[in-house]
């Protein structure tokens, strides 16, 4: 069973388009396919979700390939853990909190092993033009903003800047309340203010 390959990605769409109606009754049908190892169930489950997956993935670790490498991994972990999932909750919620869990840890991974190659070997220079180096440094500053946040606000920023999710998705993909939820994204919100004024104000 390769379940990230996501075999017939038109047809997992045309699938679960075309049964909107009833969606809680055909995603239970395609949970239970999907566990007994129905890799077309398995597609028609994520396969919509995967623009989101990769939008957490690349705002988190700021390059393609280890967003790539964070979405596989979020398609295994979410195989593995859909047994967990209650059909008609949020799948959205549910698939965007393992891959913000795992662009966080393979950015982390990805950090240490760059500090110890500078280590060794000078920086190289850049020629990138300076609109795209303005870029790459906010992206970078908003990666390290978050990095020195506590894990959970981590999670619930990625969930709801780039995910777009709401209170309540979140709060489900958090294990905390709605209300909690709300707070944290206020505090969020206002931390990344806080330390990006300066980037933000140029």
């Amino acid at each position: 069973m390769h379940v990230m390959t996501l075999p017939n990605r038109s047809l997992a769409f045309s699938e679960y388009r075309g049964n909107s109606e009833g969606s809680v009754p055909l995603e239970q049908e395609l949970i239970l396919r999907a566990l007994q190892g129905d890799g077309h169930a398995f597609a028609s489950l994520v396969g919509p979700h995967l623009p989101l997956l990769y939008r957490i993935a690349q705002r988190a670790c700021g390059s393609s390939a280890l967003a790539e490498d964070a979405v596989q991994e979020t398609l295994a972990l979410a195989f593995k853990k859909l047994g967990s999932y209650e059909a008609g909750t949020s799948l959205k919620a549910f698939l965007g909190a393992i891959a913000a869990r795992q662009a966080l840890t393979l950015l982390r991974s990805e950090r240490r092993r760059r500090r110890r190659e500078e280590a060794t070997v000078g920086p190289e220079p850049t020629a990138n033009p300076a609109e795209q180096l303005t870029a790459q440094r906010l992206a970078e500053r908003v990666r390290e903003a978050l990095a020195q946040m506590p894990k959970k606000r981590q999670q619930v920023a990625l969930l709801r800047l780039d995910a777009n999710l709401s209170y309540l998705e979140i709060a489900q993909a958090t294990g905390t309340t709605e209300g909690s939820a709300r707070v944290l994204v206020h505090l969020v919100l206002k931390e990344l203010k806080e330390k990006l004024s300066d980037v933000i104000s140029e």
